[in-house]
């Protein structure tokens, strides 16, 4: 697979792209969240970090976004056990990963939700963040959901794998999306060449899955918080059918981005009759090192006071365990914070601590 290498290059070059998640194409029930920790929530673009009331403040993402709702979930969770009268955690809207990490190297937001390669790329110094721009005391804190990529067929394709689909029909999103990068990766890597493709549809998403279920598109390749209503709703309204990601290309792909997490859609995401294999990258909250580690772990031990409470507040939350809650997408050194969390969960026979 010494194709393979371009992908890695790629990956590199475009991670903006991969800024806001391909799933804010979707339909809003998708993405926003009405439990989003205060109605209050759309703060002002000069409010400093710590928000009000010696609160923290946590960047978010779009308001129509996963990221935004998760968020505004944590901040929901620690508002209820410390003082729902007067909340302290607070969620700013903005309009992605890129924009958020701004706000946390400047010191304008206590943390921020961004995508494990946006993480990656972050404190490694690449992408966006070469020549001296890297932010090297970027910290993980938590992970809150796996964004599997879905490659979603039609009822009259007869794929089983992305192999099958050289010289189809296939809905990839617009050029500068995160949908597009992430689906021409995953289709490189198991030598399907774009160009050769019979035809590509570069819309929103909604309007590539309604081409997929008349029949104009072979397959739609996209990421996506689970469960999906669109892909619900393809799979029970017009027969459509996810299929693996799955190949050697896609493996090497995998090692060699450590911001991809091999995943399988479970079973019960939509009803299907066995798990489907897939990779997918990480929505994660990161801070920096010198954010007090009290606050992080304040945070932490909101979110698993009570796991359940906790998962409840967004529909993405649903598939979360506890220990990929910690584990998933955290690329950059962890917090000091999440390091000592860790070690009394250890010490009292919760989750182990990293390696």
């Amino acid at each position: 697979m010494s194709a393979l290498h371009p992908v890695i290059l790629l990956l590199a070059a475009f991670g903006t792209m991969l800024a806001s998640p391909a799933v804010a194409q979707s339909t809003g029930d998708e993405g926003a969240n009405s439990l989003s920790g205060q109605p209050s929530l759309l703060l002002p673009s000069d409010t400093p970090a710590g928000g009000n009331l010696n609160g923290f403040l946590i960047a978010g993402g779009p308001a129509n976004a996963p990221g935004f709702g998760l968020a505004g979930a944590l901040c929901t969770a620690y508002n209820v056990q410390v003082n729902p009268d007067a909340p302290v955690c607070l969620v700013r809207a903005t309009t992605g990963s890129a924009e958020n990490l701004r706000l946390v190297a400047e010191g304008r937001a206590d943390f921020a939700v961004v995508q494990s390669d946006r993480q990656y790329f972050a404190f490694s110094g690449q992408a966006d963040y070469a020549g001296g721009d890297a932010i090297e005391d970027l910290r993980a804190v938590f992970s809150f959901a796996v964004l599997p990529i879905h490659v979603l067929a039609s009822a009259t394709s007869p794929a089983e794998g992305l192999e099958d689909l050289a010289g189809g029909r296939v809905g990839l999103g617009p050029m500068d999306s995160s949908q597009r990068l992430l689906a021409q990766a995953a289709l490189f890597a198991s030598d399907v060449p774009v160009s050769r493709m019979a035809r590509v549809h570069e819309g929103s998403l909604a309007t590539q899955i309604e081409a997929l279920c008349a029949n104009e598109l072979d397959a739609v390749i996209f990421p996506s918080v689970l469960p999906s209503t669109l892909v619900s709703d393809a799979l029970w309204e017009c027969g459509a059918r996810l299929i693996p990601l799955a190949s050697e290309g896609v493996d090497v792909l995998v090692d060699s981005n450590p911001f991809f997490e091999p995943f399988l859609i479970p079973q019960d995401a939509y009803g299907l009759e066995v798990p489907v294999e897939s990779i997918g990258l990480a929505l994660t909250l990161v801070s920096r090192e010198v954010v007090p580690q009290g606050r992080v772990i304040a945070l932490l031990q909101a979110a698993f006071a009570d796991f359940d409470f906790f998962r409840s507040l967004h529909p993405a939350l649903t598939m979360l365990g506890p220990e990929g809650a910690l584990r998933a997408g955290l690329v950059a050194p962890q917090h000091r914070g999440l390091q000592q969390y860790l070690e009394v969960r250890a010490q009292y026979g919760g989750i182990e601590a990293l390696d």
